[in-house]
Parts: C-alpha cells; sequence; structure tokens
C-alpha cells in the first residue's frame, strides 16, 4: 500500500478464504488451506475411547463404535476445507451440534448412550473435507 495515497500497490497472492456475507460462512478456500486454519490436533486426554483423522469425499461417512460403561461421553470433533459434516448416532442422543461448517473450529456434544453400545458416524455433506474427532468418556455426575 502507498503510504502517501493509500493505494494498493501490489496484491500478494497468499491462501485465503472466499466468504459468503449474507451468511458469514467460508465457500471456497484458494491456496494452501492449513495456512489458513490453526494447526494441531485435538487435546489429548487419558480417558479417550477412540479418535479419528481423516479425509472424506461428499457422501462418505466414518463410523465408530464404544461400549457403554455407564459414563457420560464427550465427543470433539472439527473439519477444514469448505463444506459441512454431519454427525449421527445409533443408541445414543447427541447433545450438540449435528451439522458444522468446516472453519476449523471444535465443536462439542455430549453423548448420552441409551443402555448398551453405541455408534457414531461422522459424514462430509457436500464437498470434500478434512476430519478429526475424538469421544472421550467423562466422570458420573
Amino acid at each position: 500500500m502507498d503510504p502517501d495515497t493509500g493505494e494498493v500497490i501490489r496484491v500478494r497472492g497468499g491462501p485465503h478464504a472466499v466468504v459468503d456475507p449474507a451468511t458469514g460462512s467460508i465457500t471456497d478456500i484458494e491456496g494452501d488451506p492449513a495456512a489458513l486454519f490453526a494447526p494441531g490436533d485435538l487435546p489429548p486426554f487419558k480417558e479417550t475411547i477412540w479418535r479419528e483423522e481423516r479425509d472424506l469425499a461428499p457422501g462418505q461417512e466414518v463410523t465408530r463404535e464404544a461400549g457403554n460403561h455407564g459414563a457420560r461421553y464427550l465427543l470433539q470433533y472439527k473439519c477444514t476445507r469448505p463444506g459441512t459434516m454431519a454427525v449421527t448416532s445409533d443408541e445414543a442422543k447427541i447433545n450438540g451440534p449435528l451439522r458444522i461448517d468446516c472453519d476449523g473450529m471444535t465443536a462439542h456434544a455430549e453423548v448420552l448412550p441409551f443402555g448398551g453400545p453405541f455408534r457414531v458416524s461422522l459424514s462430509a455433506v457436500d464437498r470434500p473435507i478434512d476430519i478429526q474427532a475424538q469421544l472421550v468418556a467423562l466422570p458420573p455426575r
């Protein structure tokens, strides 16, 4: 930027996100997504039951199972690249967002099993995404 006139003289061609002004959602990423989102994994916990990290194509899902040992569970999940991730479960209720925008922010949900083993599925709704998720046992109330 020219300091005297404020005119843009040169624009750097680095990675950037394209944001829909009406919704605030990321609609596209130009360049390397890793340069735009905070690096790092989900925080490790001693009581982690399972962790998952992978790419998902549109319509593809990953399903993980856990036994119910009378505990409550915390599901932490996030995704990157423009798109949406859906979360579903069998034999458990998820108290948290069932769809998230893939903006790199971590979502949290309490998972309450109905009585026995349960499954949690994560899927890419409309575009390829990168996911990270983990299920952590919580102490009883």
